[in-house]
């Protein structure tokens, strides 16, 4: 993510304008998708100032008249939603080749009826090398954020919490979400909303596009994402996590390879991951 240009500017404040208060909150994700030109796409857009993460994005505002860029955007995270009450939480490692890359922190608020309940996911991103064996440090990019367990619990909705924190230190924002296992690698030029010839829709999965990295190669960033939120119907079952109900993906956006790190988490009881 460029932190600085006139280019960038330029493009920032273009995008407030495109981009202003439009469905503020959780957004349904149907299960036919979304129409777009050429046809459907799994995805609904949220927060694309910055490009996918080519300039800087613009962090989400609310006030009274409606703020701007909170497009499927909420002001809290604790709850998501009034109505709701935390039910669960956990702390995960994320690891690959033994290492630890960052760190997951796994929630779930149930409404007082027992029948909704909130899937939350926030990653932070660790000083870590994810492959020692080569020279240099890599250090791992979430693209895509992806968690499981959603078939038969519609309808399905998503939003996310931006925090801001120091300079340099706030989340980065949520630039599309969709129902899809299959996560598209977002460059300049290519289209914002992949169609379903692309990404096939999948109504067990829900899937966050975002840039996070300690240490980004196009020279700034966020370390930290947002918190990423499914609703869905549930029962009164104590939360259980279920094996591989999350990845996380690099997708080489900056020509890294390709790698899916799969992380237990909490999903609704009798969900699977297929």
């Amino acid at each position: 993510m460029k932190k600085t240009s006139l280019l960038s500017a330029m493009i920032g404040v273009l995008s407030i304008v495109s981009t202003s208060a439009m469905a503020t909150g959780f957004v349904t994700l149907p299960s036919t998708g979304f129409t777009v030109s050429g046809g459907t796409s799994a995805y609904t857009l949220c927060n694309t100032t910055g490009d996918f993460g080519t300039y800087e994005s613009i962090e989400p505002t609310f006030d009274p008249n409606g703020g701007e860029n909170n497009t499927c955007a909420v002001p809290s995270n604790n709850p998501p939603e009034s109505g709701y009450t935390e039910v669960a939480s956990a702390s995960r490692n994320v690891v690959t080749n033994g290492v630890t890359i960052a760190t997951l922190t796994d929630k779930v608020w149930r409404n007082s009826a027992g029948t909704s309940c909130i899937y939350g996911a926030k990653l932070k991103m660790k000083n870590a090398d994810y492959n020692p064996n080569v020279g240099g440090t890599q250090y791992f990019e979430v693209n895509d954020l992806q968690r499981a367990g959603f078939s038969d619990r519609g309808p399905v909705s998503i939003a996310y919490n931006f925090v801001t924190r120091a300079a340099g230190q706030s989340d980065e924002v949520l630039f599309r979400a969709g129902l899809t296992k299959t996560a598209v690698v977002h460059q300049v030029g290519d289209d914002d909303q992949p169609l379903t010839s692309v990404a096939p829709i999948s109504t067990n999965w829900v899937d966050f596009t975002s840039d996070v990295n300690y240490n980004d190669p196009d020279g700034s960033s966020m370390r930290d994402s947002s918190w990423f939120f499914v609703k869905s119907g549930c029962t009164s079952a104590t939360p259980a996590a279920l094996t591989g109900a999350l990845k996380v993906r690099q997708l080489g956006q900056e020509g890294q390879p390709d790698l899916t790190i799969s992380v237990d988490a909490y999903a609704p009881a009798g969900a699977n991951t297929n």
